[in-house]
């Protein structure tokens, strides 16, 4: 089932990157947890991967909320909703799409236990970037990609490195997978 989820997305992107639309800077905003840092660098490799140029802004959760609302960036895969972001939700909501739940609670984050990881963008940026609103959309994870992240940076203390090595082996495998089943047909 993981597989059929990292095909899904490969196949996604290619068809993404089919579209033309000019290349585009997107700002991503996270808070500075070891898992909101790996979910977010793997936001940045699959988004550089399909051409865009990519800055991450270490803030805390408020500031993701107002940042957003004012246009000031462009999305955040580290929202916790419903619980942590209350008292927000209610003020910036107005101008931003919650794009969903993006995988699971690690055992080591300290969030209200029935609060999920949300990805939240900037309403307009489905006008001025459909393709990185589609990615955004799309991306998911799981907890052991996220550990598998966050153990490459022990190795080498580079969030970037660490999160596209990670997707680089998980292309390859796809790939691999993808010649496989041709082979066998």
């Amino acid at each position: 089932m993981q597989r059929l989820a990292k095909i899904a997305l490969l196949v996604s992107g290619l068809l993404l990157a089919a579209c033309s639309e000019p290349s585009k800077d997107i700002h991503l905003l996270t808070g500075a947890d070891a898992a909101e840092l790996a979910r977010t660098h793997l936001a940045k490799a699959v988004l550089e991967q399909q051409g865009f140029s990519v800055t991450v802004s270490e803030v805390r959760l408020g500031q993701i909320w107002q940042r957003l609302w004012a246009g000031k960036a462009d999305a955040s895969v580290t929202v916790w909703l419903p619980q942590a972001s209350a008292p927000f939700v209610a003020r910036f909501f107005d101008r931003l799409d919650d794009m969903g739940p993006k995988g699971q609670q690690l055992a080591q984050e300290t969030w209200p236990s029935h609060d999920k990881p949300h990805t939240i963008i900037r309403r307009s940026l489905a006008q001025e970037s459909p393709k990185a609103r589609a990615l955004l959309r799309d991306l998911q994870w799981q907890p052991q990609d996220l550990e598998q992240i966050m153990a490459h940076w022990q190795q080498n203390q580079n969030w970037n490195l660490a999160a596209e090595n990670w997707l680089a082996k998980q292309n390859s495998a796809v790939i691999e997978y993808d010649m496989d089943s041709l082979l066998e047909h």
